[in-house]
C-alpha cells in the first residue's frame, strides 16, 4: 500500500512538473500548489535514497517558488512584524525562518534553553513533514530554508530528506546554535539530516536521551534527523559536512 500511494505522488508530481517547462513563475506557482494538494491526501513514509555525492544539486530558493506579487506580499509582512530579511543561501536565518521559530515556540510553549526549544521544533516538524520525492530531472534538489516554508501547506511541511535537514539547521541556527547539514552515504543508499553543536552548558538535558549524538574536535553533535538508532547510524560510514551552504 505504500508504494502504491508513493506511486501516486510521483505520477502527481510528474505530471504538474513537466506539464510547466517554459511556463511563467505565476503557472510554476499554481502547478506546485496543485500536486502539493493532491499529495497532501496520501500518507508518506520518509526515504533514505535521496542524495547523491556525484550529482552537483540544484538550488531552489523562494524566488524560484513564489511570484512577485506574492514575495512582495511576504516582504511587507515581515517589514510589518519587524522581522529583517533572510541572510543565507540555504540555511538561513531571520526572515520566514525567524517567523516560524518564533510561532513554533509561542505554539508549543517549548522551554526557555535553546536545546529545549530545538528538540520541541524537530519533534514538532517531524510529526507534520510530508514526504514528497525530487522532481526526475536528473538533479538532486535542495530547497532554502525560506522556500520550504513557502510551500507550507495547512499546516504540513514537505519536502525530501535535505529539505528536511535545511529546514532543521536553520531553526537550530537561528536560536544560536552552531548548526549544519551532513550528507551520509551507505554503498549505494544516501541521506541527508541535520545536526547541532551541544552547548557546555546543557550537556546534561534529560530530552537528549533519544536523540543520536557523536563527537569530533568540536565537541558533541546532535542528531536532528527523523531517524534514529541503526537506520540513523549506517549514514555515518561515509559523511560530507555541508555548513555553509
Amino acid at each position: 500500500m505504500r508504494n502504491k500511494h508513493l506511486l501516486i505522488i510521483l505520477l502527481v508530481l510528474s505530471v504538474f512538473l513537466k506539464s510547466c517547462v517554459g511556463c511563467s513563475n505565476s503557472g510554476r506557482s499554481q502547478l506546485i500548489a496543485k500536486a502539493r494538494e493532491e499529495a497532501s491526501k496520501k500518507e508518506t513514509i520518509p526515504e533514505p535514497n535521496t542524495i547523491d555525492k556525484t550529482v552537483k544539486p540544484k538550488v531552489v530558493k523562494i524566488e524560484d517558488i513564489v511570484t512577485p506579487s506574492e514575495k512582495q506580499s511576504i516582504n511587507k509582512n515581515l517589514v510589518k512584524d519587524r522581522i529583517p530579511k533572510a541572510q543565507g543561501n540555504l540555511i538561513q536565518v531571520e526572515g520566514l525562518v525567524l517567523k516560524e521559530v518564533m510561532e513554533l515556540n509561542i505554539k508549543l510553549n517549548s522551554g526557555i534553553s535553546q536545546v529545549e526549544q530545538i528538540l520541541a521544533m524537530q519533534k514538532h516538524v517531524k510529526a507534520n513533514w510530508h514526504y514528497i520525492f525530487d522532481p526526475e530531472t536528473g538533479k538532486d534538489t535542495w530547497r532554502s530554508a525560506e522556500a520550504t516554508l513557502a510551500l507550507k501547506y495547512k499546516g504540513q511541511y514537505s519536502g525530501d530528506c535535505d529539505d528536511f535537514a535545511i529546514l532543521m539547521a536553520s531553526m537550530a541556527r537561528q536560536i544560536g546554535l552552531r548548526s549544519r547539514m551532513i550528507g551520509g552515504f551507505d554503498k549505494e543508499d544516501g541521506h541527508a539530516f541535520a545536526e547541532f553543536l551541544l552547548p557546555q552548558d546543557q550537556k546534561e538535558h534529560y530530552g537528549l536521551s533519544k536523540f543520536d549524538t557523536r563527537k569530533d574536535s568540536s565537541g558533541t553533535w546532535v542528531s536532528l534527523d527523523w531517524f534514529e538508532g541503526y537506520q540513523h547510524n549506517r549514514f555515518l560510514k561515509d559523511i560530507r559536512v555541508y555548513e555553509n551552504i
